[in-house]
């Protein structure tokens, strides 16, 4: 605004300036046409030399003088000239510097380059000036080096960064930011340190500890779970306290308590069993109550009753048993009523029947003839009956004389004997001896003693009647 008052100044003190210089012109010629010249002059304006830019005169000497005149406006903004035809010219005086960034004016000092303000009002440029082009506007730099910041620019307050958001929408990245690289995601680790726990990650609710089987399928195992170390597998106790099943594991269907079978295989025993101590073996009684038998029992077939043996080895007694009593020994009868022969039992042999020696009929040693009803009626009878168990001898009396020798060597625990051949025989009684009770020196009076048996050491117990079951008690 102020450059165009000053303008408009400037062309009135031209216009103004102009007209005065027209005006002195006019009074110049006015005053030269009066001038009467003495024949050297031009008659009134014959000076003017058709040039504006002079002061046409008649000088003193009658000659036109042609004053160059002043256009001098005295105007610093103006550059003055003359034009012949037009007179003074006061142009404007162009004060461009030719360069954009002045505003070009005049002053009444002359030329007033003022640089420019190149500023558009915009924080979001970089405002400079160019001397050929003018104001030049530069987008503004608001990149920071911080790939971690979103650069923008505000046209009001300038360079704006404001952090990005790194947040990638996946719960299982760690997103952070690098300000030389950017964004970072990182997978977590949903690790928890547990061994019980199946750990992953779920994108949009991210870490899940799910805890994990620790089912083997196998009935026979505990089943739990360590932290540090993961699944333990413990075997179960199928011990269900009964000492009559047999306890053990099927990996399908877990315990089995199956019965135990308690036989030994010996059929002399009653197999049972207890649940406390488990199996239990009795001994079966295998006592049929016959005193004939011999009870016993074989493991593999069980009771056995074998009929006893009542044989005394005596052969001059009849042998028999009775269930009650068990063996019952009688003496057998060895007469022939033959008078030529004398009757005697041999206990290994039986009967014997000896020929009698008749020697003479009053010396019955003396072998005579014999005859069956009378006896001996002969000379020296021979007594040897050839029988070891015997002492041969004659009586006169009696004749021939066997008298059996005694084998009884007093030991109760031998069988005594005699074979008609070897003589006597001590057999030792198997199992005897075991009773180790002292025998009294006084017959017992109880009447469980036999007295067909060695009792009381050399003792036999009088006047009581036969027993033949032994009762030890009374050794």
């Amino acid at each position: 605004m102020r450059n165009n008052n000053n303008k408009i100044i400037f062309i009135l003190l031209l216009v103004l300036a102009v007209g005065n210089i027209i005006a002195e012109v006019e009074e110049r010629i006015k005053l030269c046409v009066e001038i009467e010249c003495d024949g050297h002059c031009p008659v009134k304006a014959s000076c003017d030399d058709n040039d504006l830019c002079t002061d046409d005169a008649c000088g003193g000497d009658g000659q036109c003088v042609h004053t160059p005149i002043s256009c001098d406006d005295s105007d610093q903004c103006t550059t003055d000239s003359c034009s012949p035809t037009q007179g003074c010219v006061h142009s404007p005086m162009s004060c461009d510097d030719g360069n954009q960034c002045t505003s070009d004016s005049c002053s009444s000092d002359g030329c007033v380059h003022t640089p420019i303000s190149c500023d558009d009002g915009n924080a979001c440029t970089s405002n400079g000036c160019d001397q050929s082009t003018g104001c030049v506007y530069t987008p503004a730099d608001c990149n920071d080096g911080n790939q971690c910041t979103m650069d923008s620019c505000d046209n009001s307050t300038g360079c704006v960064s404001s952090p990005i958001s790194c947040d990638d929408g996946n719960a299982c990245t760690d997103d952070s930011c690098n300000p030389m690289t950017g964004c970072v995601s990182s997978p977590i680790s949903c690790d928890d340190g547990n061994a019980c726990t199946d750990d992953s990650c779920d994108q949009s609710t991210g870490c899940a500890a799910t805890p994990i089987s620790c089912d083997d399928g196998n009935a026979c195992t505990n089943k739990g779970c360590d932290s540090t170390s993961g699944c333990v597998y413990t075997p179960i106790s199928c011990d269900d306290g009964n000492q009559c099943t047999m306890d053990s594991c099927d990996n399908s269907t877990g315990c089995v308590s199956s019965p135990i079978s308690c036989d030994d295989g010996n059929e002399c025993t009653h197999d049972v069993c207890d649940i406390k101590y488990g199996c239990v073996h009795h001994p079966i009684s295998c006592d049929d109550g016959d005193a004939c038998t011999d009870d016993s029992c074989d493991q593999s077939t069980g009771c056995v009753a074998t009929p006893i043996s009542c044989d005394d080895d005596n052969a001059c007694t009849s042998n028999s048993c009775d269930q009650s009593t068990g063996c019952v020994y009688t003496g057998i009868s060895c007469s022939d009523n033959n008078a030529c022969t004398n009757d005697y039992c041999n206990n290994s042999t039986g009967c014997v029947y000896s020929p009698v020696v008749c020697s003479s009929s009053t010396n019955k040693c003396l072998s005579n003839e014999c005859d069956v009803n009378k006896g001996c009626v002969g000379n020296t009878i021979n007594c040897d009956d050839g029988n070891a168990c015997t002492t041969d001898s004659c009586n006169p009396s009696t004749g021939c004389v066997f008298t059996p020798i005694v084998c009884n060597d007093n030991n109760i625990c031998t069988t005594d004997s005699c074979d008609r051949v070897k003589g006597c025989l001590n057999i030792n009684i198997p199992g005897c001896g075991v009773v180790t009770k002292p025998r009294p020196t006084v017959c017992p009076t109880r009447p469980a003693c036999p007295c067909t048996e060695t009792c009381c050491g050399v003792h036999c117990c009088p006047n009581i009647d036969i027993d033949i079951d032994i009762d030890f008690d009374c050794l």
